[in-house]
């Protein structure tokens, strides 16, 4: 054959030699006896039922406080907004009080009188107004 035939011809792959698996050894029993797995002693049960009971109660006692203290503070919340508004009604209340014609009305009622002259002292500063 040329080397043109040849590179033309099919290539057949080497055929592997079939191997039979190796022949195991017969399956003898343990010389220990099986053992279940271990589930727990009744004391690990019973300090984790504990425990768990512990760690419910405690996450239910947290949200009771939780919405306890939300309603806290919309009372609160609700108490400040009328301490707001009577504190506005006395501002007004002290600002009808304190107007200038109210005092003068109040002052001619009393019997006083505005003065003929008035005179203002000046004290020099630096000295005492005891002595």
């Amino acid at each position: 054959m040329s080397a043109a035939a040849r590179s033309l011809a099919p290539r057949t792959a080497p055929t592997p030699s079939r191997r039979l698996p190796a022949a195991r050894p017969p399956i003898s029993p343990s010389p220990y006896p099986r053992r279940r797995a271990r589930r727990g002693t009744p004391a690990f049960w019973s300090l984790t039922a504990v425990l768990i009971t512990g760690l419910v109660v405690g996450i239910v006692s947290l949200s009771a406080l939780a919405v306890q203290a939300g309603f806290r503070s919309d009372d609160l919340r609700d108490q400040v907004a009328g301490l707001q508004q009577q504190q506005q009604v006395l501002r007004e209340q002290v600002a009808a009080a304190s107007a200038p014609s109210r005092v003068m009305r109040w002052a001619r009622g009393e019997g006083m009188v505005m003065p003929d002259r008035v005179v203002i002292l000046r004290i020099p500063a630096g000295q005492d107004a005891g002595a």
